[in-house]
């Protein structure tokens, strides 16, 4: 918990100064900014070098985040509770030079695969805080390269699992505890990847010693704990202004990777009381037979990304520390979906992201309906691995460049081609030159989907279709989606006669012909020839779409983003063949 500090002096306490405590906090999330960089350009997997699926933050001695680079916001959010239970389980056994390794998701992970490095740093003997680096590793063991089965029924299917560990001791690496972890994993540059975070880790305790040193060790603890009470006293006072009440919403994921018409409700009661708010999923339903589980401290993570989104659309700038958090409660039934019972299977856990940010909207839409975004079409996304045979090298990616759309909000069309509520945008799609450059893929095209964005006043994102050819050698390939239209998913739903979500397509084209659905959570062989074909629709609309603009509708019709055929039916706009808007008939059609 963040401390409530007395900020007045007297001639034994430090002063604690307002613009010293903000230069404070720039310079300290400056840091974990430079250690992403850092990362990013000495790692070797694309997933980090290039999607960026990764984040880097910084704590205090006790385990309150300071300050967060949140490339992948669902797994920046998934970094503190790791820490806690490394804080918990090593006690006092904490030493300058310890790196300790995590994943865990029974307890405090929020995925296997998102493999977090903690370091504790030191200042003249004295523990002054954490540096901490976590990102989604191209492997970490398991039944499959690249940790995605959707046929795996336990954790131990999935991957290696680590509790906390200590991969360097007091400064010593323990080549015993490195070999166990290099033996379980497929893929030499993952161990490269490691010590990537490692360095990272290492320069960003280094820069935070820098900085307790200018201010020294009592005027740079106070000053923060000035700035996260701060964060929580602006938090409470903007919860305060919230309506009071009872609010419940409901999103549906479709396919369990068992049975891929299966349907289950992920559900929220929002209870706000003054300056708390709650958030209460209990009535979700029970644990998925497959992957398809969220670990609680993802779920939580979720739960975060959709309160920053209700307050940004409102104006309100706060920095991402543990004080923004302090007023959200958060409550998962054991058992349900959302906190399954040891030894379920969770790889799929964190785009359940999308679930919990919908019901969340849902709920407050009415009380809140200039904060709210319309639903965002769900996640799409394949990975795939094999063997590269122009190096006879081993490979593993994940082709992210398949982005949905977000939903329409007040005052603003959705972000085109945006992507998963999970990374908000913040996660990058790979460069198509270095696809093809570093994995066996040729890209044919990659555009915005017309037609795709849901209607309203303020339209929905636009989605992308794509097409490659993939020719590794025993290459598979697995999906990570929902709102797959095959599978008779629901779309994302629109506010305030908005209309709903799009709705995703992805379909395999094999070199003799056979063309089939791949499904959302399919695991299938790749043979070399084989084209994929994917239609990642939009998000959902907010509004009338009949108070749309004309002018508007018309320009994306001229830009090719809307057909003459939407312009007309959705939006009552007609387009005549000059391109020009045929005033009477539109009025006519408004009417």
């Amino acid at each position: 918990m963040v401390s409530n500090p007395d900020v007045s002096t007297t001639d034994t306490e430090p002063h604690v100064d307002p613009i010293t405590a903000s230069v404070l906090q720039r310079r300290v999330d400056s840091i974990t900014k430079e250690m992403a960089t850092m990362l990013m350009r000495s790692s070797r997997s694309p997933i980090f070098n290039e999607i960026g699926d990764l984040v880097t933050v910084i704590f205090d001695r006790e385990g309150n985040t300071l300050a967060q680079a949140e490339f992948a916001a669902i797994i920046a959010f998934g970094a503190h509770p790791s820490l806690e239970y490394i804080i918990e389980y090593f006690g006092d056994d904490i030493h300058e030079g310890d790196v300790i390794i995590h994943n865990d998701v029974y307890h405090g992970g929020n995925q296997n695969a998102d493999t977090g490095i903690y370091m504790p740093v030191f200042s003249e003997g004295q523990l002054i805080g954490w540096t901490a680096a976590k990102g989604h590793l191209a492997d970490i063991g398991g039944m499959t390269a690249g940790g995605y089965n959707p046929n795996a029924r336990d954790i131990w299917q999935e991957a290696l699992r680590i509790p906390p560990l200590k991969v360097v001791d007091a400064g010593v690496l323990r080549k015993d505890v490195w070999d166990l972890l290099s033996a379980n994993i497929r893929f030499e540059f993952v161990m490269e990847d490691i010590r990537a975070m490692i360095g990272c880790c290492t320069v960003g305790g280094r820069r935070l010693v820098e900085v307790m040193t200018r201010y020294g060790l009592a005027d740079y603890e106070s000053h923060w704990a000035y700035i996260l009470d701060s964060s929580r006293r602006q938090v409470e006072a903007e919860v305060g202004r919230w309506p009071d009440g009872h609010y419940h919403g409901e999103s549906f994921m479709t396919s369990d990777g068992v049975d891929n018409t299966k349907k289950y409700k992920i559900a929220v009661d929002i209870e706000i009381a003054g300056e708390q708010i709650v958030f209460d999923f209990s009535g979700s339903d029970d644990q998925a037979p497959g992957i398809t589980n969220m670990p609680a401290a993802a779920a939580k993570g979720a739960v975060r990304i959709a309160f920053l989104m209700l307050m940004a659309s409102g104006g309100i700038r706060i920095p991402t520390n543990q004080g923004l958090f302090e007023p959200i409660v958060t409550k998962f039934r054991k058992g349900s979906i959302i906190d399954p019972h040891f030894p379920a299977a969770t790889i799929y856990g964190n785009q359940l992201s999308d679930e919990i940010v919908e019901a969340i909207m849902l709920a407050l839409a009415d009380i809140l309906p200039d904060r709210v975004t319309a639903g965002w079409n769900k996640y799409m996304c394949t990975a795939t691995n094999g063997v590269d045979p122009r190096t006879g090298e081993p490979f593993g990616t994940f082709t992210v460049f398949q982005r949905t759309g977000p939903g329409g909000v007040q005052g603003q069309d959705g972000w085109d081609a945006l992507g998963f509520t999970g990374t908000a945008g913040q996660m990058r799609a790979p460069d198509p030159e270095m696809l093809e450059l570093t994995t066996p893929h040729f890209l044919e095209y990659h555009e915005y989907l017309p037609d795709s964005a849901g209607a309203g006043e303020f339209r929905g994102g636009l989605g992308t279709r794509s097409a490659w050819r993939t020719y590794g050698e025993g290459q598979i390939g697995v999906t990570l989606a929902d709102n797959m239209a095959a599978e008779g998913a629901f779309p994302a739903r629109g506010l305030f006669g908005g209309h709903d979500s799009g709705l995703n397509e992805l379909v395999i084209e094999y070199p003799d012909g056979t063309v089939k659905n791949w499904g959302s959570k399919e695991i299938v062989d790749l043979v070399p020839g084989t084209r994929i074909v994917s239609n990642a629709g939009g998000g959902a609309g907010y509004g009338d779409p009949k108070k749309r603009p004309a002018e508007k509708v018309r320009s994306e019709v001229i830009a090719g983003l809307l057909s003459t055929d939407s312009a007309r039916e959705d939006y009552g706009v007609a387009i005549s063949t000059d391109g020009e808007i045929d005033q009477e008939l539109t009025a006519s059609l408004r009417a």
